[in-house]
């Protein structure tokens, strides 16, 4: 028990900075760029903890064709100019930031808040600026180098607009990046912002695109070849709409908390019964606000983390007290991300599985559930916590890759028309449960590695695969003490294995059927398809040299590992850097 505790304790240690992160803070102010900024940083802060932004929660917004909560819209939008890195150095709201943009843009002439992706560029962007005697700090020169965000300033210095031209320039490498720079600065624009701020709908016509708020003063702005004027919207409520947006913006400009509270609660009062058929229900609304504001509930991969520890503990020296530790951890963690699946799948009316962010996250909750069921059949055999630690630290990985991998967005879009086939559910859903359980047998591969790297035990699993599982769960309970970790590691890894190439196989054929239905042919070699059949073939390779060799163990557990990287080569470097039918490049 004295190193259960002694574990507990180093454990919360290491991850309290961490835990930290996902607290309720009250957002810090922007840097604004007087020299002297301390005294309105305090008054900014004082101002966001005052506000009350929960009527815009319980209000819609429409954009891009879709309609969705003001939090869920101001996550994408910031997230687009800022590539969701913590503004000045983090616990700043998103709806807070697109609405003090919208409403005070000087503030934002100076701050450091559009993003430059590319790490190179930040650097060569920097010794640009030093070079044309632009004062720059150290510590703002590392800041940039870190974090990647610049101000609209320094943008507009005419060393910098030489310094993207000459990038723009190059097509292959850097092109893309000046492209991002520049969606940048046009969104992060107060009147761009305002034009999306799409909250008023069409009062007769539930199809119909919405107006903005700025519609209210534009007696000739045209939304959709209509406009608000000639919409049958009733004058009176126009009238009372423009008064409380106005005294908002008013209290706003003015850091009255009190007065902006009051206004934005009359002006969102109103919005949902101009035209109720339009309009989403409140509660849907308010899970999709609650969704974003818990990050997607991303900290889950802490827990995962956590219980990964526990269950190493069990599985290296037979604690039961681990075992029951992390088993319970692993639990309270899958219950968790089945919690954030459902209710993405509510809030986007779909099966969460049309975007990488949604393919990573979702492909480890079947990993994870995949897990509880094997340790159920194994509850009684030496291969107990094997899954639920390979499961745990699978979906530790992928969700941490998911809240601090920008290109892995979080927000809902639109599927595109393609995914709209029923094998969408179907191939998709087999392929990336196969990736999950490719990347948790490399776990277990990898254990088995560094066993036999420090200690004498060579063996391996002698029925092997779904073999051992049944022969280690039986009734000979004779032979079952003399089983070596070794052999549990390497059977775990069979089992896993076996599980992943049929899976792999069922989806690739799956793929070839849709891809013949949608594209007219059922194989285009296309780098997606060609990687997951190199995939396959690691794997069709170790069954043979599975038979054929006498070090099964080592050579098992050196193709799980190399099936494992060929197939991560396949979800990222193909998805993002070469451009393909399958990919986001």
């Amino acid at each position: 028990m004295k190193r259960i505790t002694t574990l507990i304790i180093t454990l919360l240690a290491l991850t309290a900075p961490a835990l930290a992160q996902h607290g309720m803070s009250i957002p810090p102010a922007p840097k604004i760029a007087d020299a002297d900024t301390r005294r309105a940083g305090d008054v900014l802060r004082e101002f966001a903890s005052q506000l009350d932004l929960s009527p815009l929660d319980r209000a819609a917004v429409q954009t891009e064709g879709r309609i969705k909560s003001f939090d869920s819209m101001a996550h994408e939008i910031v997230g687009m100019i800022t590539g969701h890195q913590d503004v000045d150095g983090g616990g700043f709201n998103y709806d807070f930031l697109y609405l003090d943009m919208m409403i005070r843009p000087e503030i934002y002439q100076t701050a450091d808040i559009i993003y430059i992706k590319n790490k190179t560029m930040r650097l060569e962007f920097i010794k640009t600026l030093l070079g044309a005697s632009v004062p720059l700090e150290d510590a703002r020169q590392n800041t940039i180098l870190k974090t990647g965000l610049v101000s609209e300033s320094l943008l507009r210095h005419p060393a910098s607009i030489a310094f993207f031209e000459s990038r723009r320039a190059d097509l292959i490498r850097t092109a893309k990046f000046v492209n991002q720079i520049d969606s940048a600065v046009f969104l992060k624009n107060h009147a761009e912002l305002a034009a999306r701020l799409k909250l008023i709908p069409h009062p007769t016509n539930p199809d119909a695109p919405w107006f903005s708020v700025d519609a209210l003063w534009e007696d000739n702005a045209q939304q959709g070849g209509l406009a608000l004027t000639e919409s049958g919207f009733d004058t009176s409520l126009r009238s009372a709409l423009r008064t409380n947006w106005a005294d908002f913006e008013k209290a706003w400009r003015n850091l009255d908390a009190d007065a902006a509270n009051r206004a934005l609660a009359d002006f969102c009062a109103p919005l949902a019964t101009i035209n109720p058929d339009a309009y989403p229900s409140t509660r849907k609304l308010s899970f999709e606000s609650m969704y974003f504001k818990n990050k997607g509930f991303l900290w889950v991969w802490l827990v995962y983390l956590l219980a990964s520890v526990f269950l190493l503990g069990g599985v290296i020296y037979k604690w039961k007290a681990a075992r029951i530790l992390g088993l319970s951890v692993f639990t309270i963690a899958f219950l968790l991300q089945t919690a954030a699946l459902i209710l993405r799948w509510y809030v986007s009316g779909r099966w969460p599985n049309s975007n990488m962010f949604e393919a990573v996250t979702t492909a480890f909750w079947f990993g994870a559930l995949l897990a509880i069921g094997f340790e159920l059949i194994a509850r009684r055999s030496p291969m107990r916590n094997m899954f639920a630690l390979t499961g745990a630290v699978g979906a530790s990985c992928a969700i941490m890759a998911a809240k601090y991998i920008p290109q892995l967005d979080a927000n809902i879009t639109n599927r595109m028309p393609v995914l709209n086939d029923i094998w969408l559910y179907i191939h998709t859903n087999v392929i990336i449960a196969s990736y999950a359980l490719i990347f948790m047998a490399s776990v277990t591969a990898l254990l088995y590695l560094a066993r036999r790297l420090f200690t004498t035990d060579h063996a391996y699993a002698r029925a092997g695969g779904a073999a051992a599982l049944m022969h280690a769960s039986g009734a000979d309970h004779h032979d079952r003490h003399k089983t070596t970790l070794s052999e549990v590691l390497d059977g775990a890894t069979m089992i896993l294995m076996e599980l992943a190439f049929v899976m792999l196989w069922a989806g690739l054929i799956m793929g070839a059927i849709w891809a013949d239905h949608s594209w007219g042919r059922p194989w285009g070699w296309d780098p997606k398809e060609v990687f997951a059949l190199n995939t396959f073939l690691i794997f069709l390779i170790l069954v043979h040299v599975r038979l054929k060799v006498r070090d099964k163990g080592f050579w098992t557990a050196i193709l799980a590992v190399a099936g494992c990287a060929v197939m991560l080569f396949n979800w990222i470097v193909i998805n993002f850097i070469i451009s393909g039918l399958h990919s986001y490049a």
